[in-house]
């Protein structure tokens, strides 16, 4: 079974990707008492048990809507090891785009959460579920407020790297024929759009990834992977 999830992990990965990026962004990040148990430590921020649990937990429930029985121990304990390199991503690029001078404005601020679905009623926001919403969670609006303005500016550093990165027709041209050696004359030019998106989107994840890679490589941070079973 493992083995069968493993060949299907990159079709699973696209479904659940919104999921957990929505789960993780909006409902996983807030701050934590920094004499809980640490899990880790990057450039003196504290990540601590509660910060993975919260996000864990996120995690884990979009997985098990998409996966269902297949969701194992074995799974869960990569998953775990995927929600603690995430805190640790998100800290690292959250630190950098302060480093760059990146903002978010406090009007940019409030459309943001106004957008958010959960605060809501019949389509458009509503005060009362948003300040519920965030009782129930045990979050003050100041809280819940600065977290949003973090992920914010995360997200305007991880364009800024993203839309750094083109693919060129010729690149796009031999990457097809390497990954379709039986492709017919003319199947390219008609694949070409819907290949060059997910090309385009393979690199600019690449480049992503290279690019944390090297805040880690600059970064002082240690891990306690026992604080969580690993």
């Amino acid at each position: 079974m493992l083995e069968s999830m493993h060949r299907h992990m990159k079709w699973i990965m696209w479904i659940i990707v919104g999921l957990i990026t929505i789960a993780f962004l909006f409902f996983g990040i807030y701050p934590s008492d920094d004499s809980g148990r640490m899990v880790a430590k990057v450039d003196g921020d504290i990540i601590t048990v509660d910060d993975f649990n919260r996000v864990y937990k996120n995690m884990s429930d979009s997985y098990r809507e998409v996966l269902k029985d297949q969701f194992n121990e074995s799974f869960a304990k990569t998953l775990k090891s995927q929600a603690l390199g995430e805190l640790i991503r998100n800290r690292l690029l959250v630190r950098e785009a302060g480093r760059a001078g990146l903002r978010v404005s406090d009007e940019e601020l409030q459309s943001a959460i106004m957008k958010i679905p959960a605060f809501s009623r019949q389509g458009r926001f509503d005060k009362g579920t948003y300040e519920g919403y965030l009782r129930y969670i045990n979050v003050s609006p100041a809280v819940f407020e600065e977290s949003q303005r973090e992920i914010m500016m995360r997200a305007k550093l991880e364009r800024l790297v993203e839309e750094s990165v083109d693919v060129t027709d010729g690149e796009l041209a031999a990457i097809y024929k390497e990954r379709n050696a039986k492709a017919k004359p003319g199947d390219f030019e008609k694949n070409r759009t819907n290949f060059r998106q997910q090309a385009l989107m393979e690199k600019r994840n690449a480049a992503l990834d290279a690019y944390v890679s090297g805040l880690k490589a600059k970064a002082s941070f240690k891990v306690n992977q026992e604080a969580v079973g690993l």
